[in-house]
């Protein structure tokens, strides 16, 4: 009837209408829309004390954005520490025999009926003295698996929510002269430490320091590689040396990380047997090659 075309026609205008205004303009040929004008952006800029080991200020060092702006997450620092404290259970190894491994015939020890006894088809069930073991504990894999992009950025919360609590320090160096445990201490004391994790550079030359520290409580020593979410969680303070810091950041911000990194390797390149700086074989020794194969 008339009053639904009437209706069906007030729709089609509203719409109509509705796109007319809401339309994007087309842009003609030789001409561009302007940019988008507007404060461009900066990365945060963090900082930090480098300090010798007697507390004397030596410099300022700059830490990386990507790294030390990290927001706090509970869900991922929950999984980082769920996937390293099944990393360390590893494997277990208890295991106990079932009646199949029992030592022992297979024979009915005696008939069905008859003997007034109760009836018995093996002497390796578990409920017979000499028996196995019901539901006894077996050998399982104790690991799980987690992304190596949580795993990473597990490690950089952990650093940036250190730096928030002012707990994040930077050391020149930890060069000891002697494996002494009495400097590490004295060192404690001087800063009031309880609870500290020292992240020494890869393949230090520091060995001194990590020997020192490990008859101390509380005190823990890793690398950059072997950063531990977990232990940096129970430790109060995160203290790197000059060099940590840059390699924990290199390899943090690297997309995907490199398991040679860890112990690098360096490659000689062949050196070209011909004389042409491109390596490729010139006319004269061509010609030189074919009058030899000749003869």
């Amino acid at each position: 009837g008339p009053f639904l075309v009437k209706r069906w026609f007030g729709r089609r205008l509203t719409n109509r209408r509705i796109d007319m205004v809401t339309r994007k303009k087309r842009v003609k040929k030789g001409e561009y829309p302007e940019p988008l004008t507007g404060p461009a952006y900066i990365e945060p800029e963090y900082e930090a004390w480098v300090h010798a080991m007697n507390g004397e200020r030596r410099g300022i060092v700059s830490l990386s954005g990507k790294v030390f702006s990290k927001e706090l997450r509970k869900d991922i620092l929950h999984r980082n520490v769920v996937y390293e404290a099944n990393k360390e259970r590893g494997w277990s190894h208890k295991q106990t025999k079932n009646r199949g491994e029992i030592r022992g015939s297979t024979r009915k020890p005696y008939r069905q009926k008859g003997t007034g006894r109760a009836r018995r088809g093996t002497m390796r069930a578990p409920h017979h003295v000499g028996g196995s073991k019901a539901h006894g504990p077996v050998q399982r894999d104790m690991t799980t698996k987690l992304p190596r992009k949580v795993i990473k950025l597990g490690k950089m919360i952990t650093i940036a929510e250190r730096y928030r609590e002012n707990n994040f320090f930077v050391f020149e160096d930890f060069k000891l002269p002697n494996p002494k445990t009495a400097a590490v201490a004295q060192l404690l004391k001087r800063w009031g430490w309880d609870s500290v994790l020292f992240v020494l550079e890869q393949e230090s030359t520091d060995r001194n320091f990590e020997l020192a520290c490990r008859n101390l409580p509380n005190v823990d020593t890793s690398t950059p590689y072997t950063f531990n979410v977990k232990t940096a969680l129970n430790r109060e303070k995160v203290v790197f040396s000059l060099k940590s810091v840059g390699q924990m950041q290199e390899y943090l911000e690297r997309e995907r990380p490199i398991m040679s990194a860890i112990s690098p390797k360096t490659y000689e390149l062949a050196q070209p047997e011909s004389s042409s700086p491109s390596g490729r074989p010139n006319d004269e020794e061509v010609e030189g090659k074919l009058q030899t194969d000749s003869v």
